[in-house]
């Protein structure tokens, strides 16, 4: 999630906790230790763009981090109060200060898990990726309800019940976690019906959340020959419009997938991967791309992907490269995307699609 997010639920989760003890400082400490865990994308700077993707997330995003370093950091941080404190037996107690670190840490990965970037729990024993695709990594709604407990808490700072509006916040905005996951799934259910309604059975599906809000979900649907990307709002489902992309099997994308940087794509997309050969310059070039996200009903158009050369005899000519393809940011992107999430009829059958959003 964004940076903001994760220091306010970090800020939530502290006062809620700690506030009769710890007053607003809760508050103050939660957030700062709540986007703490995102320093592991300073250190991804130096790795290089495919050594990114294994760092972020990492051990930082680990369910070992919060109670290590939140440990280290609360028994320190009690004795700075101890030290500054001309009574030091007035200090709140040690426990308390690591219970608000290992709080305020904890949040993060887990937040990060409802995501579909996911997030490495067992890191470093494992680099299983965890993500179960309930919201998109920034959600106004979940953020403004953490920010509303966080500023009712604040106003009412003085009265014993403050935390109640953090509690509360944090009770709601979890509820809207798992409102995301029941979304995600009748939304998978409503794509299996439409294509066996269609005569297509035995689909893979998978339901991605898009950008900014809940119900309009991003459907791939994987079968033996064929990969096909639509969108449905389950706020109101219609017909979805499929794109479709024929799912090739090729000696040169087994090249790529054998490459470090090719295993560590795969990885990072949950092997969720659709291919494209192109011919050029007397070979192909071969794109693998990201089947999670995109914002076109377009198999082989996604936010990013990895891009190798190969000559005409199907040598490759130099590693995978790393390449984006994010659409620029306008008012009018925005304007539709929420439109499709919150459609107030189905367009007729055959129309141009609702969900893509043009140039």
């Amino acid at each position: 999630m964004d940076p903001i997010t994760q220091a306010a639920l970090g800020a939530a989760a502290g006062h809620a906790v700690f506030h009769r003890q710890l007053g607003t400082r809760a508050m103050a400490i939660g957030a700062v230790a709540g986007a703490f865990p995102d320093v592991d994308s300073f250190w991804g700077l130096f790795e290089g763009p495919f050594g990114r993707l294994v760092s972020h997330r990492g051990i930082t995003h680990s369910l070992f981090f919060g109670p290590v370093v939140g440990s280290i950091s609360g028994w320190l941080w009690w004795r700075r109060e101890r030290g500054r404190s001309r009574s030091p037996t007035e200090v709140p107690d040690m426990r308390i200060w690591i219970g608000l670190f290992i709080v305020a840490l904890m949040s993060h990965p887990l937040l990060d898990w409802f995501t579909t970037f996911g997030t490495q729990l067992l890191a470093p024993i494992s680099r299983a990726r965890f993500a179960l695709d309930s919201i998109p990594i920034v959600d106004p709604v979940y953020t403004f309800v953490l920010l509303i407990g966080l500023g009712l808490g604040w106003a009412f700072r003085q009265r014993p019940y403050a935390g109640r509006f953090t509690g509360i916040a944090l009770l709601v905005s979890t509820a809207y976690l798992f409102m995301g996951l029941w979304v995600n799934a009748i939304a998978e259910r409503e794509a299996e019906r439409q294509l066996t309604g269609a005569g297509i059975g035995g689909a893979a599906i998978h339901a991605f959340p898009t950008m900014l809000q809940l119900p309009h979900r991003r459907i791939v649907a994987i079968t033996e020959s064929e990969i096909r990307v639509g969108f449905v709002s389950m706020w109101r489902p219609c017909e979805i419009e499929w794109g479709v992309a024929p799912r090739l099997r090729d000696k040169r994308i087994d090249a790529i997938l054998a490459t470090q940087e090719g295993r560590i794509y795969a990885w990072f997309a949950n092997e969720l991967l659709a291919a494209d050969i192109v011919p050029e310059d007397g070979g192909h070039r071969v794109r693998l791309v990201d089947l999670r996200y995109g914002y076109v009903p377009d198999p082989l158009s996604s936010l990013w992907g990895i891009d190798t050369r190969f000559d005409a005899a199907g040598i490759m000519l130099g590693p995978p490269e790393r390449y984006t393809d994010r659409p620029e940011v306008s008012r009018a992107r925005v304007s539709q995307l929420l439109a499709d999430a919150f459609p107030s009829a189905c367009p007729a059958t055959g129309n141009a699609a609702r969900h893509r959003i043009e140039d």
